[in-house]
């Protein structure tokens, strides 16, 4: 009987372990997660940003990308932050304020690699999409280009490729202490544009999140 009651206790301590280590691997796991990312849905609040014919703001479809963007590469498993997540801003009403937030927030959340957001507008006509970078930094040049190539997957516009931001410098890339691009998805300026932007907005967040991942990894 003494016998029986010692193996059981040794039989007990050895489950305990097994599941001790597990939930402990487990922990770590969950620990060791990817790149932080974080996502920035251009314009907000005061500031609308370009204007369809219709009426359509483009900050409420950078929004809608964004969020989708940001859903998607969560369940990639990355951190993934927002410089907003609805159409109130913490930063004032005014532009260069503005923008230097949403680097400051890329610098104090420590982050891997900001994306910023965005549609083109044009009095003439044009459509596509265009990614901004650092020609030099070699991590958002291969960022892009995956991007870029998951969006061409799509088939919805033109691919106007990749403008270097030493010569074209956008504040948020080129102020940000951190890896940044700016991507243009596409011209509110356009019917057809427009249509696919409002549309078939998961596709674009898709092929924006697989282009991340499919560079990350």
């Amino acid at each position: 009987m003494k016998k029986l009651l010692i193996s059981l206790l040794l039989i007990f301590c050895i489950g305990c372990t097994f599941t001790f280590l597990n939930e402990t691997n487990i922990n770590i796991s969950a620990k060791s997660t990817k790149e932080t990312i974080m996502i920035d849905a251009g314009h907000g609040g005061y500031d609308v940003g370009a204007e369809s014919f219709y009426g359509d703001y483009e900050k409420d479809i950078n929004l809608d990308i964004a969020l989708l963007v940001g859903k998607q590469l969560k369940s990639y498993g990355y951190n993934v932050v927002y410089t907003r997540t609805s159409d109130s801003v913490s930063w004032p009403s005014n532009n260069k304020k503005d923008l230097q937030a949403r680097c400051d927030l890329a610098k104090k959340k420590n982050v891997d690699l900001f994306v910023s957001i965005h549609l083109n507008s044009s009095e003439y006509e044009a459509n596509g999409y265009e990614i901004y970078c650092d020609f030099n930094n070699k991590n958002t040049l291969k960022v892009s280009n995956s991007i870029l190539k998951q969006l061409d997957q799509f088939d919805y516009s033109t691919n106007r490729g990749l403008l270097d931001t030493n010569e074209t410098p956008l504040y948020v890339v080129k102020n940000n202490k951190v890896d940044a691009i700016l991507i243009e998805a596409g011209f509110i300026s356009d019917d057809s544009d427009l249509y696919y932007l409002k549309n078939h907005t998961k596709n674009i967040a898709t092929a924006i999140a697989k282009g991340i991942k499919k560079s990350l990894n």
